[in-house]
């Protein structure tokens, strides 16, 4: 092996700190680098990457295994800024990636053509609504996008269809047989029309790096494998990468077991957890200096995931001078947390802070709702990460259309709305009622137009339901008891057919009827609604959006000022989690993870008043378990 210095400006020593230049050096075998955030994991890959090159070996002999394409590119992007030159055969990419290229080279020993099509999941639930209407099903059978999400978690834990439904679903255990026959013609269809999802690219890469032919081959030819995000892997991505480096044993893994919040894709903390056990003698290495956040920050932080029994001891330490400590805000109700921060935000932005340095952090979608609105109205301009703002939503919007035939009853668009979704109103219906509604005067004339034009009984009957409804919700004296009986008279049972993340969606409902419960007249309502609806903020030359996020998109970015909103119980942890001590230890990474994307001011609030739910809040317990000396506390 010949070294070769490809740049002068690779002065390893200069720019790493003292951990990270013995990982980009001494990296050699079974490794785990155990990176906390904002200690620089990336630089440390892309630092190894360009000391293997520079000493001599051949760019088509690394892989470098990363979550997103995006991380990829990023990375061999900085690889070749540094070595001045592309390094011309890297393997870089996600799993899906690697494993879509090397079916198409070696996948003919498993019997798979190399021209096979990718399906995306629209495709998917295509086939298996077909397969699913073969199959004799009874009541209340699963939807394609759950039976999929089950094949998908069977797949990727490695785990039966049986033991999936039964930890996972087990309302569903009378539905095993029939998943199993509904698995296997889903299969044949894909074999036969010579067709992968993405979850067979994983599986049959798994297949093809045990095969005896082919699997020691490829292995060989990766003398160095290096893998990001490695806390997000779940069984069968870990068993992919146990069959790449079992030729070289060179394989390094940088993750961080506190960032492990991926649990409902199948991920498991279990792989970064029994590293050493896997790779027995393996090397751990510790990158704990952080660069992003005070003190204050991260010895909040630690003593938070210092609760966590399933963990790797570690405690971040800051590079940065003394700052504010963390503020935890006790507020009265959600519409109180909202006025605090969105005038709190106000307050930051004139006092010179871009809006795209502050972040508005949330465990659920849901609980952004009246912060929406607040901070619509004092037009701060704003992006909601990974989603439409919360009226923007289909299933709000579709709520809202009856309140808004109610206050404006020639609102044409709303009506579109509540005909499609109105069982026995079909388009064609619609279509025919739809130029009667500019002349309407009344509910009670729909009735008339479909007896009028012989709609037939199903149709008539349906419109004479639809107004007898919309007549109820008129006549209740609050908002709330109107979005039940929505629900009630047909929508519940919508949502749970059209959409695969219900539950979701019911929360949103639910949060909607809090919303309704603060205001005392529906035109209030409404125009709160259509404000945030439809205001985008003023956008200034050269400036950038506030950003609101779950948590779970906000990983790996960060903020000079973050606010983590709705920390109550009840809330968060989220309620499921309370009874199993490994979901709580989740939800605490969770709340871990949003406390670390914060790099001078954090502020965490609650409230103690749910107004529809009708009971008294604590705080979380993750701000119970921290001492107060560690924050300020305020109360608005």
């Amino acid at each position: 092996m010949t070294e070769t210095k490809l740049s002068e400006y690779l002065d390893y020593e200069k720019v790493l700190n003292e951990e990270q230049l013995r990982i980009v050096k001494e990296g050699e075998g079974h490794c785990l680098v155990l990176a906390g955030p904002g200690s620089g994991k990336t630089r440390v890959l892309v630092y190894r990457v360009c000391w293997l090159i520079e000493k001599g070996v051949l760019p088509s002999s690394i892989l470098l295994v990363t979550f997103t394409n995006k991380a990829a590119r990023e990375m061999i992007t900085r690889v070749e800024k540094l070595l001045g030159s592309y390094p011309k055969g890297l393997w870089a990419g996600t799993f899906h990636h690697i494993a879509n290229v090397l079916l198409r080279r070696y996948g003919s020993v498993l019997s798979i053509p190399a021209n096979y099509t990718i399906i995306d999941e629209e495709d998917s639930l295509s086939i298996l609504k077909k397969i699913t209407e073969t199959v004799e099903t009874q009541e209340g059978f699963l939807k394609p996008s759950d039976i999929k999400k089950i094949f998908s978690l069977s797949v990727n834990t490695v785990e039966s269809i049986k033991d999936v439904v039964n930890t996972r679903f087990p309302d569903n255990s009378p539905f095993i047989h029939r998943l199993e026959t509904i698995w296997s013609n889903y299969q044949k269809t894909k074999r036969r029309h010579n067709l992968m999802d993405y979850d067979d690219l994983l599986l049959f890469c798994y297949k093809l790096l045990k095969n005896e032919s082919v699997g020691a081959k490829i292995s060989g030819n990766f003398r160095y494998i290096l893998v990001d995000e490695y806390h997000d892997t779940n069984r069968l991505q870990s068993l992919i990468l146990y069959q790449l480096a079992r030729v070289n044993k060179n394989i390094m893994v940088v993750g961080d077991d506190a960032q492990s919040i991926y649990s409902f894709r199948g991920a498991t903390i279990n792989n970064i957890m029994e590293f050493t056990r896997i790779y027995p003698g393996a090397k751990i290495f510790y990158l704990d200096i952080n660069y992003r956040s005070t003190p204050q920050i991260l010895d909040f932080a630690n003593k938070s995931i210092s609760h966590n029994h399933i963990r790797y001891p570690k405690t971040l330490k800051s590079v940065r001078e003394i700052g504010v400590k963390p503020v935890v805000v006790k507020c009265y109700s959600p519409k109180d947390e909202a006025l605090f921060v969105s005038q709190r935000v106000f307050q930051l932005i004139n006092s010179g802070i871009q809006p795209k340095d502050i972040g508005i952090l949330f465990r659920s979608r849901y609980q952004s709702a009246e912060l929406e609105i607040e901070i619509s109205r004092l037009k701060i301009p704003y992006i909601v990460r990974g989603g439409i703002r919360f009226f923007e939503q289909a299933h709000i919007k579709d709520i809202m259309a009856y309140f808004r035939v109610l206050e404006n009853i020639r609102d044409e668009v709303s009506w579109r709305r509540i005909f499609f979704q109105t069982e026995g109103i079909g388009s064609k219906t619609a279509e025919r009622l739809v130029p009667y509604i500019s002349g309407l005067k009344c509910f009670d004339e729909l009735v008339e137009i479909a007896e009028k034009e012989e709609f037939g009984l199903r149709r008539a009957t349906a419109v004479k339901s639809l107004v007898s409804l919309l007549k109820k919700i008129q006549g209740q004296k609050n908002m709330q008891k109107g979005i039940t009986l929505i629900m009630d008279a047909g929508y519940s049972e919508y949502i749970s057919k059209k959409y695969k993340d219900e539950i979701e969606r019911y929360e949103d409902i639910e949060m909607l009827k809090e919303i309704a419960s603060t205001y005392s007249s529906l035109e209030d309502f409404i125009s709160a609604a259509s404000l945030q609806e439809y205001a985008k903020g003023e956008l200034t030359e050269g400036t950038s959006p506030l950003v609101l996020s779950t948590i779970h998109q906000a990983k790996g970015l960060e903020w000079k000022v973050v606010f983590i909103i709705g920390v109550s119980a009840n809330h968060f942890p989220h309620p499921t989690s309370t009874m199993d001590i490994q979901a709580l230890e989740e939800e605490r990474r969770i709340f871990y993870v949003a406390t670390t994307r914060a790099k001078e001011d954090l502020y965490i609030t609650y409230f103690t008043r749910d107004f529809y739910r009708t009971f008294t809040n604590r705080p979380s317990i993750f701000l119970e378990e921290i001492p107060e000396y560690l924050y300020e506390k305020w109360n608005f």
